[in-house]
């Protein structure tokens, strides 16, 4: 459908932007320059070898300018443990291990504590690379391997936001071109780092578990859950956490599918808006017991995938995820304080919302005011969206008063939302979809707030606050931005939402030379353009080659953003000025006055009247998978939804010196 092929579209405009800055970072960002890139690096290189580090390994030097041991020593971890805490020890290390200075922390792969997934897959291109003679080739490959895991989880953010909100595609687009040019994103998309993995794969497991709720169980939802939530699990311990919460969700949705013959053979799934058409409803007992059957399947696969590694951080470092043993590696002199008092602190907030553009200490002038804009702009956004889904929803209840004289039964549609066009067809929304719909918000909110909380937890205990470990919640904060640039009128053509990622993009190159300039300060003298071709010419190009480089990326990002803009001009909902809605003739629903366009109820979308009208942009196609309609017809979908209506300007101009920090 047309709608289909636009949001396709705006995904890859997207990935264009996402591809723009972050193939300048993979390449003029010098290799093991930031911290833990070696350690994540060795880490790969010990899986593509058939080897599964401890946190005692030694790294090795298998790669040029990367740090540690030479490329074929051997050390048993044990004798590594043994020297680092006596150094008399040091004389059983062999020979070429050798070194005028104790064994420390930065020695030695302290990544170890994560599980394999991520590792298995970056030792492809490592492995290669190094068969072939080219080790740098290949740790670059690894770097755009990277990158395309960065891209998939843009893809994963447009589905979660097409299940949550299926009647405005534009939202999916806006929040996958947000997460897209956020600068911290950006940063662990362009180096060896495994949080864009755990970004996708969280975020593509919880789509896949909502859509199973939402429309039951078929064989490619079922395969899609059994393979993204142990796939979560084994990416990141923020995974096996995400997969606690999607485990029991799953057993819930199986067993409400099953209780209303939907999906399992007793009856068809809904189309688009319809009702389904169940079949003989089992017993409750029976449902309940298929949803716990589900449920400890899903579970089960999820153990078996990921939960010998946990077992195996246990044995060998006490807990789970090795946290404690971390913590004794990397001692911060940070006091412990309760959860309460992190959560109260203006300061630990602050330093992680800056966090997510880049290093904060290098968030200084016009992309610090650009950081403020966006926050500011979004909670004004949301705050006059919540307002005018109020006051919509009063329009539709006085709507569905004057209607009951005629039909109290449609007038309930009515008041509960239903667009006109659609009561005009008879069409009404699927049974259940208020509590499902809800569900679908409670879940993916609640898989938000475990990043959070996780976050907050680690702090706590002594931990720096490390705004990446935030990005799983990602997704839905880009929604809320999302949201909130698509109030204004002018947002009814997408301008906020592309004006915003814009100003996201610049914001990242930027503090992409400024970070450039902190590695290498002999850049720091530079303008914007001399840092990216003096960095690149670094690294990986020539000075001629480095200025072709910096240029097609640049024209790269400018096609970006003109196919961004073309796909948000055609997915955004038009609106018009007037509530006006009088009924029609012989029925109790309403039509639009003079065929115009009217508002759903919810206040965050809108349809087109008349039956089969509105281009294809029907409300339940998802990214892969079609979903009920009714989003508008809900209290849930109404507190989810009325995210969605107004934002500010541009977000200030991008002008001055880059260097200008």
């Amino acid at each position: 459908m047309a709608t289909r092929r636009w949001l396709l579209l705006g995904v890859v405009a997207a990935g264009l932007t996402l591809s723009s800055v972050g193939l300048l970072g993979v390449l003029a960002t010098e290799p093991f320059a930031s911290a833990d890139e070696a350690q994540h690096t060795a880490y790969a290189v010990e899986v593509g070898e058939g080897r599964l580090p401890e946190l005692d390994t030694p790294v090795r030097a298998t790669i040029p300018g990367m740090p540690g041991l030479p490329a074929d020593c051997r050390v048993d971890p044990a004798q590594v443990r043994r020297a680092a805490s006596d150094r008399a020890a040091e004389a059983s290390l062999p020979a070429c291990a050798a070194r005028d200075r104790a064994f420390m922390t930065f020695d030695v792969i302290y990544t170890a504590n994560h599980p394999p997934l991520f590792y298995l897959l970056e030792s492809v291109p490592l492995r290669i690379g190094r068969s072939a003679g080219h080790p740098l080739a290949g740790f670059y490959a690894a770097r755009m391997l990277n990158l395309t895991v960065g891209f998939a989880a843009l893809v994963a953010t447009a589905w979660l936001v097409r299940v949550l909100v299926p009647g405005r595609p534009d939202l999916s687009v806006a929040a996958a071109a947000i997460t897209g040019a956020m600068g911290g994103f950006i940063a662990v998309t362009t180096q060896v780092y495994n949080d864009a993995l755990a970004v996708a794969l969280i975020t593509a497991a919880t789509a896949a578990t909502l859509v199973l709720l939402r429309r039951g169980p078929s064989a490619r939802t079922l395969l899609a859950v059994a393979v993204l939530v142990p796939a979560a699990a084994l990416s990141r311990a923020s995974g096996a956490i995400a997969a606690s919460l999607l485990v029991p969700t799953v057993g819930v949705a199986v067993g409400l599918a099953f209780a209303r013959g939907v999906g399992l053979g007793g009856g068809r799934r809904p189309a688009l808006g319809g009702r389904p058409e169940p079949g003989r409803r089992p017993a409750l007992w029976r449902s309940a017991l298929v949803g716990l059957a589900a449920a400890v399947t899903t579970g089960l696969l999820t153990a078996a995938a990921a939960g010998w590694f946990y077992l195996r951080n246990e044995r060998l470092y006490g807990d789970l995820t090795a946290t404690g043993r971390i913590a004794s590696m990397f001692p911060t002199g940070i006091e412990e304080r309760s959860a309460w008092q992190v959560v109260t602190s203006e300061d630990f907030w602050w330093l992680v919302y800056r966090g997510l553009f880049g290093r904060p200490k290098l968030l200084l002038g016009w992309p610090y005011r650009v950081a403020v804009g966006v926050g500011l702009l979004t909670l004004v956004g949301l705050l006059a969206a919540a307002l005018r889904a109020g006051l919509a929803h009063a329009v539709a209840r006085r709507a569905g008063h004057r209607a009951a004289g005629d039909s109290a039964g449609d007038a309930a549609g009515v008041t509960a939302g239903v667009a006109a066009g659609g009561a005009a067809c008879g069409v009404g929304p699927a049974r259940g979809t208020p509590v499902i719909s809800l569900m679908c918000w409670l879940v993916a909110g609640t898989q938000a707030l475990i990043a959070v909380a996780t976050l907050v937890g680690f702090v706590a205990a002594g931990g720096a606050s490390f705004a990446r470990y935030l990005l799983p919640a990602l997704p839905m904060l880009a929604l809320a931005v999302a949201a909130g640039c698509s109030a204004l009128p002018l947002a009814r053509r997408g301008v906020p939402t592309v004006l915003v990622v814009g100003a996201l993009w610049c914001t990242t190159i930027v503090m992409l030379s400024r970070e450039l300039a902190r590695h290498d300060p002999s850049l720091a003298d530079r303008d914007l353009l001399g840092r990216l071709r003096g960095a690149i010419a670094a690294t990986a190009f020539s000075p001629s080659g480095a200025s072709l480089v910096v240029g097609v990326l640049l024209a790269l990002a400018g096609l970006g953003i003109v196919l961004l803009a073309l796909s948000m001009l055609m997915l955004a909902p038009a609106v018009v000025p007037r509530w006006r809605m009088r009924p029609a003739r012989g029925s109790a629903g309403a039509t639009p006055v003079d065929g115009g366009m009217i508002p759903a109820a919810s206040g965050f979308g809108v349809v087109r009247g008349g039956c089969g009208a509105g281009d294809g942009q029907g409300a339940g196609e998802v990214v892969g998978e079609s979903v009920d309609d009714g989003v508008g017809e809900s209290v849930g979908e109404s507190i989810g939804e009325s995210i969605g209506q107004i934002v500010g300007e541009s977000v200030g101009e991008v002008v001055g010196p880059p260097g200008s920090a």
